[in-house]
């Protein structure tokens, strides 16, 4: 799946030379972290909560709150903004985009073209609503996990018995087993009823979690 898929296609922006006072108003009423930075549709940087925060403690040491306003107006975005911006384009994948935010620790992308040219931004939010779509969370369904033994063929002898119940399966992610050569393989099937599957997979030998 792609990002050009899943992107907020108008994105809240603000511009370079607006004030630090109204990038910390947007980002308080519109609920958001990140402000896109935009001159035109190119863009030139970002701005988040954290930036707004510190940039505030640093111009509030021994002001009265009217001076604190007026210096914050005369703040500008530029001045605080990160310009070194890290960004995906619309066809990069969500799995990198997932890698991205999760590496570098922010909590959003803003998606570009070819030109530099803003086209959307991916959140946080966005992908962790792929993520459950992809795990099978949208439909009843129960989960069951498998320890496999890692080798060709395991998830397949584990397939080939659940399709003998005739229980469709929504959603197969594996990851690192208990201990070494094994691997944890998490099943979402279309059924509440699993005694049975799972009575099965363990007389053919399976661990069932």
């Amino acid at each position: 799946m792609l990002v050009r898929h899943r992107m907020q296609t108008d994105p809240i922006t603000i511009r370079k030379n607006d004030s630090l006072r109204l990038a910390a108003d947007m980002l308080k009423e519109k609920r958001i972290r990140t402000l896109p930075v935009v001159d035109g549709r190119k863009l030139v940087g970002v701005v988040t909560d954290r930036d707004v925060r510190q940039a505030q403690a640093s111009s509030a040491t021994s002001l009265e709150v009217r001076e604190l306003y007026y210096l914050l107006e005369k703040i500008r975005v530029e001045d605080i903004m990160t310009k070194n911006v890290i960004t995906v384009t619309p066809d990069t994948t969500i799995e990198d985009s997932a890698k991205l935010l999760h590496d570098k620790m922010i909590g959003g992308l803003p998606v570009v073209d070819e030109k530099g040219e803003l086209e959307g931004v991916i959140t946080e939010t966005d992908v962790l609503e792929v993520l459950l779509e992809v795990l099978g969370m949208s439909e009843e369904s129960d989960r069951m996990e498998v320890i496999l033994d890692d080798k060709p063929g395991q998830l397949a002898e584990v397939t080939k018995i659940i399709k003998g119940h005739n229980v469709n399966i929504l959603s197969v992610v594996t990851t690192k087993g208990p201990s070494k050569g094994k691997r944890a393989c998490v099943l979402r099937l279309k059924t509440t009823e699993l005694g049975d599957i799972k009575k099965e997979l363990g007389g053919a030998g399976f661990e069932v979690i």
